[in-house]
């Protein structure tokens, strides 16, 4: 699980290298609870640089590949992130049952999180249609949480009513994409994803003041 400090978690979608990542993220690390990394970082600075990433900051990291193959891959590539300092991963649901249940087992034995992506937060309608059996198989494999659009309020507050305070709630889209920050918060979801917003901003860290002054206050 994610420890929840400020309700923040940061999509760190950068093409830049590992030093001037690790400059970046250490004048904001007081303010967010995890560093979300994926495809633009190991295309760019590679599995070793996630490695040195990981290990120059002392924070959760929560990788979103949105991993969905066969198992015996699902399940290397659990081990290699793991490997890496990965703390948690995104999985597709609709990898199904037969392609989560080894990996969901395996990442248990490994102490990482696995959070099923059950809603896009643009598009995603065949998610949304079957939103239903892909949170009953998320609860029934043992997962620790979902990731829930904050551009879909109502999806969040659906799934919250589902699973209780059992699971975690994760919720990207917030700023660019048009998630309003803290509303997501006020929905039922116990982080928010922000990226865009601050990594683009001429002043991150007063930005990331303002997203969690509405995190704390939260309301749509």
């Amino acid at each position: 699980m994610i420890i929840r400090h400020n309700g923040l978690i940061l999509a760190f979608d950068v093409d830049w290298d590992t030093k001037r990542s690790i400059v970046f993220l250490r004048g904001i690390m007081d303010l967010i609870d995890a560093v979300k990394v994926g495809w633009l970082q190991l295309l760019n600075i590679g599995p070793n640089g996630i490695k040195e990433l990981t290990s120059g900051i002392n924070t959760y990291f929560l990788a979103d590949i949105k991993l969905g193959d066969i198992a015996h891959i699902n399940e290397y590539v659990i081990r290699r992130l793991r490997d890496l300092g990965i703390n948690g991963v995104i999985m597709h649901a609709v990898t199904g049952r037969e392609n989560l249940n080894g990996v969901a087992k395996l990442s248990r034995d490994l102490g990482i999180d696995i959070f099923l992506l059950i809603s896009m937060s643009s598009g995603g309608e065949l998610y949304d249609l079957n939103l239903d059996y892909n949170v009953k198989l998320g609860t029934e494999l043992g997962i620790a949480g979902f990731v829930v659009p904050a551009t879909k309020p109502n999806i969040i507050r659906r799934v919250r009513s589902m699973v209780g305070n059992n699971y975690q709630l994760l919720s990207p889209g917030v700023g660019v994409q048009g998630g309003k920050p803290g509303c997501a918060t006020a929905s039922g979801a116990d982080f928010e994803i922000v990226g865009r917003s601050i990594i683009n901003s001429e002043s991150p860290r007063e930005v990331t003041l303002s997203i969690l002054s509405a995190i704390k206050d939260p309301r749509c």
